[in-house]
């Protein structure tokens, strides 16, 4: 299968698994020209939560049984409420879940590492707050790493060699993903995915735009994002919604931002059990080129007060009778103007708070 983008041509092996996976278009970045656009992710396209509940629930079937103390961890800030949703639908005794952060804040550092060909390399992990987990965290055995691709393992491998710097009783790490494009076998973890599969892309020659993906100075984020979803480790999350019945017979779209997806989603899954039409997807900070499935993007500076090129894609290829905006931030900068990009639609803010 021969796929022409505007970076390039990426060939793949055709499975009929893929097409309910995946669809493509091309990334605005020198170091890797192409993107497999998750259609089960709810980042770049709009997605059913129950499509997104029922991946979480096939990559949980995948993780070997074992009453061992667990650790989920996944990536921002694609996988936040991937990894998240897999721990919860997991539902382990002696376990916890924890995302990497791309947000600085005077909590403690537990390691950081780069992820050397993203738009956004640098990644925080944060000691856990409660000391619970923190006593989790040092009798765990077993780690399981969320994302929603692996292409060469490369990336994987290194954290790992950093996680055994701090996390001696670890016995067994696994890297659990939807797809898995890499041919390189290590030894410091498993691979555990929904598709195995192989590419090849012939990069062209291009120009490629300038996008602030990373803070350009480092700001103490605490009082904007004073709540834990997850960035500082979580066992359950227990949010209560309240039904607004006149989205009863709506088509809504709910917007996470950034790696704030998983609570958002939980209301999309929320609305969509009360008999909403609803959708959900989340803005993000990876450059993408109106190529293939992507065929709109609205750009907007982020709502964390950095100033960052924020996406949302999509959007204007559908009908939303309403489009709710979900932010973790507790006040939105005078540069957010995801809201007058969105004026042709009915839309309401939403601020979670714990």
């Amino acid at each position: 299968m021969k796929i022409e983008l505007k970076t390039g041509i990426l060939e793949i092996d055709y499975d009929e698994k893929l097409e309910e996976l995946l669809d493509f278009s091309s990334r605005i970045n020198k170091k890797r020209g192409f993107l497999f656009v998750s259609k089960v992710l709810g980042k770049h396209l709009p997605t059913k939560p129950l499509k997104m509940e029922e991946t979480y629930q096939k990559l949980v079937d995948l993780i070997p049984k074992s009453d061992e103390v667990t650790i989920f961890i996944g990536f921002a800030e694609t996988a936040t409420a991937l990894g998240q949703g897999v721990f919860e639908s997991a539902n382990l005794k002696n376990s916890f879940y924890i995302h990497s952060t791309r947000y600085q804040t005077s909590n403690e550092i537990l390691f950081s590492f780069q992820e050397e060909h993203s738009h956004a390399p640098s990644h925080i992990f944060y000691m856990p707050q409660d000391e619970k987990l923190r006593t989790l965290l040092k009798k765990a055995t077993r780690i399981i790493l969320v994302d929603d691709e692996v292409s060469t393992g490369k990336t994987a491998n290194n954290l790992v060699e950093e996680l055994k710097k701090i996390l001696p009783n670890v016995k067994k790490y696994y890297l659990l993903t939807i797809l898995n494009w890499s041919k390189n076998r290590y030894d410091n973890f498993e691979y555990l995915a929904l598709f195995k599969g192989n590419y090849k892309f012939f990069p062209k020659n291009i120009e490629v735009e300038n996008v602030i993906s990373e803070a350009q100075n480092i700001k103490n984020l605490d009082k904007i994002i004073p709540y834990n979803f997850g960035r500082f480790g979580v066992e359950k999350l227990n949010l209560k919604f309240e039904f607004d019945t006149s989205l009863k017979d709506k088509k809504v779209l709910v917007v996470g931002t950034g790696e704030f997806m998983y609570p958002p989603y939980l209301f999309a899954k929320f609305l969509e059990e009360n008999g909403v039409d609803v959708y959900f997807q989340a803005t993000t900070r990876s450059p993408i080129n109106i190529d293939k499935i992507i065929t709109s993007k609205i750009s907007f500076k982020d709502n964390y007060f950095e100033n960052i090129d924020n996406f949302l894609y999509n959007v204007d290829e559908y009908y939303y009778d309403k489009i709710l905006i979900c932010y973790e931030t507790t006040q939105l900068p005078q540069s957010f103007n995801l809201k007058e990009k969105l004026s042709k639609f009915h839309f309401e803010d939403i601020f979670f708070m714990l």
